[in-house]
């Protein structure tokens, strides 16, 4: 039996792993001991712990130990790494990726630009890192003003991708700094830190290539993905194919891969990452020498298994169903396909991460659905790892059907229990631009406060945030029957509590009841209140999902409208619930949440953002600062993120060290401002 080592974690190598599992692999997955509870390594026929995912000689050591005649790196850590492919292939271990020489020459970004000059196909000029090295930072100005570099700029890693280690400043005073950051962010998460500097386009179109390599300069393409949909440098929606690319740019980008393919031999898949301007022209960006997270979408739209074909080439046998040769083939798509990023973080808070146990845990289904994920109900996003949870990926004959179903099955898709970034996707999916296909890699930036709004009505939230609907909810949750009543414990506490949102208790919105569903944490909503509401947006013409407007207009509950929802009890301060793809935080009317997280700019306190861990302490205590000054660098899912101190005022207490981990909203300092 073939005995294959996954080096890696989360939903990629749980994707590995059915495909291996599929062919019949005897699988072993590594991890760390902090991971060691992930879903992947229940699942695996052996866990083989190491001290960290980027300790290449330990994982080969372990892997060659325990026999493996295969190792799969999945994407991010060491996928890209060359020395580490090296270590494998010595240990008589067949490694599922590209040679360690086509790594060297596209691995990394600066040596991909390098070969893509060789071969005549466009870049953006560049201020490579050795340049950064030998030319003094006072000669940067005059020197990238020569090169045709001009402001923004873009500091970039070198090596890995995800958006991690990138930064963008206006002025080359910024530089300093920003190459620092960036450096550091992309040592932490591919274990190099490598970066240099280019022009930044504001506006561009990002596009992607599929390649798959025969290690002996032949090849084919899988057509393009369309990955303009980006926030930080990171993809949030990525499709296939473009929208926009006509026939003509798919030929002139599939033909320029295929020569970078043909002049370094590369073996396997592979992408080639191109940016393209209004006018259509196009620049190599980069290579990444793995299979990308957003691999699905080619899958579905050219029928191509990717993971399969690994694993074929592995063996020695070419996957593709027409002979290899270096005749130039274009494939027709079979359908379109759009792929989500399930993340555990914020949007409506900068993003921030957002690490925490899964309460409840529903994934959508159906024909055209497919859901890759990493957890299941009761696991934990770990603080120390990215924030992906899952990927939603749909596929339809046309592409207006596909935004259709990934609408509808974003709405379906349940998370309680840690803060997601599922209603900002559903926003951008409804909205006008993504629906006419007008992305750029800024859209999201200009179009954030649109896309931040709430996805249900106010009237509605009003309705969930009463005090009589949060005491109600409580009680279910506590395990009351449904169809106990109101009593008298609101009033009797009603004076001691603090109102979530004033004004709202009254007789509009207080006529409803909810009632259990035969179904784990599912409840409905029902009662007169609840009917104006709908009859109100009706009036108005307001437009929100397909199930939204079911509602609005017809019931299976004899004319009585009844919405589903659901809830689960975060704390004994909160309830998480969703409602129509929206969620909100409501505060359990039983418990006075008191003064502990009073806002930092009237107390004095500088609190850490999330959990995660104090990568630097830059102040000490009796220190002046200023407002807007960054008092602490907090790491957490591989982001570096600043705390800034709120006023100017003095450091009186620093209470954390560089090092420490925090729990969560933990105070880092107290700082006495200056009004």
């Amino acid at each position: 039996m073939k005995k294959l080592v996954i080096a890696n974690r989360g939903e990629i190598s749980r994707r590995i792993l059915k495909a291996a599992k599929q062919r019949g692999y005897f699988v072993a997955v590594i991890s760390t001991q902090e991971d060691s509870d992930s879903l992947v390594c229940k699942e695996a026929d052996f866990v083989l712990l190491v001290t960290s995912f980027l300790n290449s000689n330990e994982i080969v050591q372990k892997s060659k130990e325990w026999g493996a005649h295969f190792i799969h790196p999945g994407y991010g850590f060491l996928s890209e790494n060359s020395e580490f492919a090296e270590l494998i292939e010595k240990a008589g271990i067949v490694f599922v990726g590209p040679t360690p020489e086509n790594m060297k020459m596209m691995g990394s970004k600066e040596a991909a630009k390098h070969v893509a000059n060789q071969c005549s196909v466009p870049t953006l000029n560049a201020l490579l890192s050795h340049d950064l090295k030998e030319i003094p930072t006072s000669e940067w100005d005059k020197e990238l003003s020569k090169r045709k570099i001009f402001s923004p700029f873009l500091v970039k890693a070198s090596g890995g991708g995800g958006g991690r280690g990138m930064r963008i400043v206006d002025n080359v005073t910024e530089l300093p700094n920003a190459i620092k950051r960036a450096s550091e962010e992309a040592k932490a998460s591919f274990n190099d830190g490598t970066v240099f500097v280019e022009r930044y386009l504001t506006a561009p179109r990002h596009i992607e290539i599929q390649v798959f390599g025969d290690g002996k300069g032949g090849g084919v393409f899988f057509g393009e993905r369309e990955c303009s949909l980006q926030r930080r440098h990171q993809k949030v929606i990525e499709e296939a194919p473009s929208s926009q690319i006509t026939t003509i740019q798919r030929e002139k980008m599939g033909r320029a891969s295929l020569e970078l393919v043909k002049y370094t031999k590369y073996r396997g898949a592979g992408t080639l990452e191109f940016l393209m301007d209004d006018a259509g022209h196009f620049y190599f960006l980069e290579m990444n020498t793995r299979l990308q997270v957003e691999h699905p979408v080619t899958e579905n739209a050219y029928g191509i298994d990717l993971v399969h074909a690994q694993f074929d080439l592995a063996e020695g046998n070419w996957p593709i169903p027409f002979p290899n040769s270096n005749e130039f083939h274009i494939l027709e798509p079979q359908c379109v396909s759009l792929e989500a990023r399930i993340l555990a973080e914020d949007p409506r808070h900068d993003f921030l991460p957002t690490p925490g146990k899964i309460l409840f845990y529903k994934e959508p289904s159906g024909e055209g659905i497919r859901v890759d994920s990493g957890v299941v109900e009761g696991a934990r996003v770990n603080s120390n790892f990215d924030s992906m949870i899952a990927k939603l990926i749909v596929s339809a004959p046309n592409r207006a059907l596909a935004i259709k179903k990934m609408s509808s099955a974003l709405e379906d898709f349940v998370i309680l229990g840690c803060t997601t970034n599922i209603p900002f996707l559903q926003s951008i999916v409804r909205h006008q631009d993504f629906l006419l296909g007008e992305e750029s890699t800024n859209w999201i930036a200009k179009n954030i406060d649109d896309l931040n709004k709430n996805i249900v009505s106010q009237n509605l939230i009003n309705i969930f945030n009463s005090n009589k609907f949060r005491e109600k909810i409580t009680l279910l949750l506590e395990g009351e029957t449904q169809f106990s009543k109101i009593n008298s414990i609101f009033n009797k506490q009603n004076k001691f509590l603090s109102r979530v949102t004033p004004n709202i208790d009254i007789q509009e919105f207080d006529d409803f009841e909810i009632m259990k569903s035969s179904q784990k944490n599912k409840f409905y909503v029902s009662g007169e209140s609840i009917m104006r509401t709908f009859k109100n947006l009706n009036d108005q013409n307001i437009f929100f999902s397909e199930k939204y407007n079911y509602n609005l207009n017809c019931s299976s509950f004899q004319n009585e409208i009844r919405i589903p929802f659901y809830a689960s009890r975060l704390s004994q301060q909160e309830i998480h619930v969703h409602l129509f793809g929206e969620y909100l935080k409501l505060k359990c009317p039983f418990y006075e949440a008191g003064t502990h997280n009073k806002n930092s700019s009237e107390s004095g306190e500088v609190r850490a953002p999330m959990a995660g861990k104090v990568f630097e302490v830059l102040i000490n205590e009796g220190q002046d600062v200023l407002q807007g000054q960054v008092l602490f660098i907090v790491e957490s899912m591989k982001m570096q993120l600043e705390v800034k101190a709120a006023g100017n005022g003095k450091v009186t207490k620093v209470f954390v060290e560089q090092g420490q981990i925090l729990s969560g909203l933990d105070i880092m300092a107290m700082v006495t401002l200056i009004k």
